[in-house]
């Protein structure tokens, strides 16, 4: 079955939206509400009062999660992470935002997920564009909109500009450029925070930001625990294959595919300074790691080895989805 994504054509590409209502079919079957913590960005919560239902909620989770994946296959084929142009990277995306059960709901991060992988894009086309006005502006903004969505991505102005030093010489210019696009989504907040008279900055926001070290807890389902083993594992085994993602390849693509592991760490940085669901912020992990995890397996010929992955990972996700496992 994963092998059939190996080919990126026209009908592969469609078949990723019924694969995604498959893999998360206990979404659509058991609709829950999501319940919205301190991470939670007025954006999300205006999508929350809009959409109380909790089966159309999850229903738009499912198409949100269809149109993330185009997004990164596209990133995949016109970056040429690879020598092959797969499908993989979108299918990896819809197994590892899915694998922990709590975020088979419409989350904030999952919402925010989309203007991190549009960020991506757009700071991807900077690369050795005389005139990228547009895109860096784009990117910022993109990433602004991310944490107007889910609040702890707000860290990730500092991946933007990390990102754009190493793909081309950032101008004091460009700078401006970035800075106004990542500050017109605040402006705009804060304006309809005026207009309603809701305070700027409340006691809540200020209690999100702190340094923390990840907690430990013994009294979830083991399903859960091998869960986020699996997840840990590709993001280990994808930390442990640099060579291989960036070997023999042109610096273009080596440069690129730095960004996606710096993603990986300001994914961890973000969770280390708010405060967030430990689970659900693992969805984060989701948008660097598929595309790294698609190179990987793009270059990689052992499609028994491929399938037997797949299995696995499909079989846990309708496990922990059903709550198939009891202890």
């Amino acid at each position: 079955m994963f092998e059939i994504f190996r080919r990126n054509l026209f009908l592969n590409t469609l078949l990723l939206l019924p694969y995604v209502f498959i893999i998360r079919i206990n979404s659509i079957l058991q609709p829950t509400v999501y319940n919205k913590g301190e991470d939670t960005g007025l954006l999300s919560e205006q999508a929350y009062k809009a959409l109380p239902d909790g089966l159309t909620q999850n229903i738009l989770a499912n198409l949100l999660i269809f149109i993330q994946a185009l997004l990164l296959n596209y990133i995949f084929s016109q970056n040429r992470f690879s020598r092959e142009s797969t499908l993989f990277p979108g299918v990896l995306y819809i197994l590892f935002v899915s694998i922990m059960t709590n975020n088979n709901l419409l989350t904030p991060v999952l919402m925010a997920n989309t203007f991190i992988i549009l960020a991506i894009l757009y700071l991807l086309q900077t690369y050795k564009v005389p005139n990228a006005t547009a895109m860096i502006f784009n990117t910022g903004f993109m990433l602004s909109l991310s944490a107007q969505f889910y609040i702890p991505y707000f860290v990730f102005v500092l991946f933007g500009v990390v990102g754009l030093i190493m793909l081309r010489s950032f101008k004091i210019k460009e700078k401006l450029q970035y800075l106004i696009g990542f500050g017109i989504p605040y402006f705009l907040v804060f304006t309809y925070k005026y207009w309603f008279d809701i305070p700027f900055a409340d006691l809540d926001f200020i209690k999100n930001i702190f340094f923390r070290f990840p907690g430990f807890r013994t009294d979830d389902l083991i399903v859960l625990y091998v869960s986020f083993g699996a997840l840990m594992i590709a993001v280990a085994l994808s930390v442990f294959n640099y060579g291989s993602v960036t070997g023999k390849k042109s610096l273009q693509v080596q440069k690129k595919a730095d960004i996606l592991y710096w993603g990986l760490l300001f994914c961890l940085i973000s969770f280390l300074i708010f405060r967030t669901n430990g689970v659900t912020h693992l969805a984060t992990l989701a948008v660097p790691l598929a595309l790294i995890s698609g190179t990987s397996l793009s270059d990689g010929r052992n499609s028994i080895l491929n399938e037997l992955m797949h299995i696995f990972l499909v079989a846990l996700i309708m496990v922990s989805g059903f709550g198939l496992i009891k202890f």
